[in-house]
Order: C-alpha cells, then sequence, then structure tokens
C-alpha cells in the first residue's frame, strides 16, 4: 500500500506567504489617480482655477489658466506644505490642513512651483 505524506502544513505556509507578498505588493504600490481625478471639494465640485494638495501632490499637477485669474491651493494633507514658485515669484509659507493660499496670474507664461518641505511635489501653472 502506498502511504501519502501530509503536505498540510507546507501548504499552509506557502498559501500565507502567498497572501502576504499580495498585501505587501498592494499596500507599496503607488496608485495616485488625483491628478487625473481629483476629488471634489465639500459642498461642491473643484473650480477650473483651483489645486487641491493631497496625497503628498498638487492636483492637477499642470493647471492652465487665463490671464488675469487668480489660483486657489488647498491643502486637503493632514500635514504642512508649502507653495513656493521656483522663480520665487510666489510663496504661500507653512499650510496647515484646509489652509488655502491664492496668487492672482497676470502674466502669461509657465510658472513652476513646488513645497519646499517635500521638494518631490512639483506642479506647473500655464497663463494663457
Amino acid at each position: 500500500m502506498k502511504t501519502i505524506k501530509n503536505h498540510q502544513p507546507v501548504n499552509s505556509f506557502l498559501l500565507i506567504t502567498i497572501l502576504a507578498l499580495l498585501m505587501a505588493s498592494v499596500g507599496c504600490s503607488k496608485k495616485n489617480d488625483y491628478n487625473t481625478n481629483p476629488s471634489p471639494k465639500v459642498g461642491g465640485t473643484q473650480g477650473s482655477n483651483e489645486v487641491m494638495i493631497s496625497g503628498s501632490s498638487f492636483g492637477p499637477g499642470t493647471l492652465t489658466v487665463a490671464a488675469n485669474t487668480t489660483v486657489t491651493w488647498t491643502n486637503k494633507d493632514s500635514f504642512a506644505h508649502t507653495v513656493t514658485s521656483d522663480a520665487t515669484m510666489f510663496d504661500s509659507g507653512n499650510m496647515d490642513n484646509n489652509a488655502t493660499y491664492s496668487f492672482l496670474f497676470t502674466t502669461k507664461g509657465s510658472y513652476k512651483y513646488h513645497c519646499s518641505y517635500h521638494p518631490g511635489m512639483t506642479g506647473t501653472i500655464i497663463v494663457q
């Protein structure tokens, strides 16, 4: 008679390992839909001249507006950010959660900016 070995502990270990790896890969993957599908503000939709700061990113990352338009940034993260012009044209200073900052763009051009606390956070305002 042929003896069948019990592979239950090995199978359980493999199943647990696979599940752990799947959970780790899902948890570590960075999916940032914010720039392509920004969340609406409470009480309405996001305006065409607004940038939301969420998930340590500016959304939208690039915003095109007409000359003489005021752009407003709102920090939806639970920690502070800044809106700082690369050309030192504007600087919001420290923006805590729910803080807003506005700047009037009067001249056509491309204006790059970043968060001084998180240099990887960048955005561009294009004024036409």
